[in-house]
């Protein structure tokens, strides 16, 4: 079952599991750039973004005191789900406002400080 809420939020059952993903930008093509909320492990988290017949899957780690932003590795899978490559990016990304990096970043931040996990 796959349940979409306005153009923000999309929640789909697989397998018993809940997958709830939050659209936080968009491409310069109009393509959703998504945070993958199942991913969100206290400031880690996943970002999915279409990249031509595939998917690109983005980790990144916060550190919310501070107000930075990591990117760690670099996923590219195919339209069937394959792993294509896989790179470590281990660099620091500096977000800016209204961007997808900065609106995940909020959103994981904001959940991190309610659970108390920075």
């Amino acid at each position: 079952m796959t349940l979409l809420v306005g153009n923000t939020a999309l929640a789909q059952t697989t397998n018993e599991h809940l997958a709830f993903h939050v659209q936080v930008g968009s491409d310069n093509d109009g393509n959703p750039i998504i945070l993958d909320a199942g991913s969100v492990q206290g400031s880690e988290y996943t970002i999915l973004q279409k990249q031509g017949n595939g998917i690109t899957k983005t980790t990144f780690r916060a550190s919310c005191a501070e107000g930075r932003l990591f990117s760690q590795t670099s996923s590219l899978y195919s339209a069937d789900g394959k792993l294509v490559s896989k790179k470590q990016t281990n660099q620091e990304i500096t977000p800016q406002p209204g961007t997808p990096e900065a609106n995940s970043m909020e959103i994981v931040c904001h959940t991190a400080n309610n659970e108390g996990n920075q």
